[in-house]
């Protein structure tokens, strides 16, 4: 298991923050990256200038890095050339000469025969070295899990979201020799602030973060610590994203990541106390001003 740093905010104001990083900081930020051995970059042609932002890093080939494409982004998804040349565009962008993983943005491009086709030509040659997709919901991984030419799957999961513990999906997927990439893992910043904090929406949710304060108390450890390893504790999962709003925010992520103080911690008697939270809530896309 290794950390994977999300670059969405080197490009847009994102989280429930709506937090942006200072481009003056960017390369000290990718440094401190590999500095921890931090080597795989999460990024995509909608992160504002993200992708640029990482094609003017000097040392951008030491990193391994993913992007993202959408249909919505094709006048004519079905068209090979217009398919490569969107491709050519994060290339150019990141200034590489090809993705190690390209993802599918909209699970439902996956049901697209002809789409799929045309991106494994492009991956014969050479645009990319593994083809993945984005998954929100447990029928979209089930989905990801049955395609032979999907190698790549990022998934949500955090200490209140474990939807997809309740199918077994992560056995299942490191039987299909997957690669599984989890995000949301503090609930786009969610889980780090105080609940009394918590926009009206998500009112619903302080009960559970009462819980987790108080178990944090108990331990002594920081609440980025604690939701941290919780996901450390599933060892089915290959790569960790973090998003940042700063550097000082990713070494607090590594340090936290680097706890040796929780491995006895017995995290499965969480789950009954985190059943049943509706989807509205643990689903940012979901997620409605009152």
């Amino acid at each position: 298991m290794n950390l994977c740093l999300g670059t969405v905010q080197f490009g847009l104001n994102y989280g429930i923050e709506k937090k942006r990083i200072d481009a003056n900081k960017i390369t000290e930020i990718l440094i401190t990256a590999l500095k921890n051995k931090i080597v795989m970059l999460d990024t995509a042609q909608n992160y504002g200038n993200s992708e640029k932002l990482i094609g003017n890093f000097e040392k951008r080939d030491s990193f391994k890095i993913i992007s993202k494409i959408s249909s919505s982004s094709l006048n004519n998804m079905n068209d090979l050339e217009e398919l490569r040349n969107l491709l050519q565009t994060s290339l150019n962008n990141l200034n590489i000469s090809s993705l190690d993983g390209l993802l599918l943005h909209k699970p439902e491009d996956l049901k697209n025969s002809k789409l799929l086709d045309n991106l494994n030509i492009l991956k014969e040659k050479g645009y990319f070295l593994n083809l993945g997709v984005s998954v929100y919901s447990p029928d979209e991984a089930n989905m990801a899990l049955g395609l032979e030419n999907i190698k790549y799957i990022q998934v949500p999961y955090n200490i209140l979201d474990t939807r997809l513990d309740k199918i077994d999906f992560f056995k299942k997927a490191k039987s299909k020799n997957k690669t599984i990439f989890v995000r949301s893992i503090f609930l786009q910043g969610v889980l780090l602030k105080q609940h009394n904090k918590y926009p009206s929406f998500l009112e619903g949710l302080k009960e559970f973060d009462q819980f987790i304060e108080s178990e944090i108390k108990k331990i002594g450890c920081t609440k980025l610590t604690f939701l941290l390893n919780f996901i450390k504790n599933n060892k089915k999962i290959d790569y960790i994203i973090v998003g940042i709003d700063s550097l000082e925010n990713l070494e607090e992520i590594i340090e936290a990541y680097n706890y040796k103080g929780l491995e006895d911690y017995n995290y499965d008697k969480l789950r009954d106390k985190f059943i049943n939270i509706p989807e509205n809530l643990l689903n940012p896309s979901l997620w409605r001003e009152k």
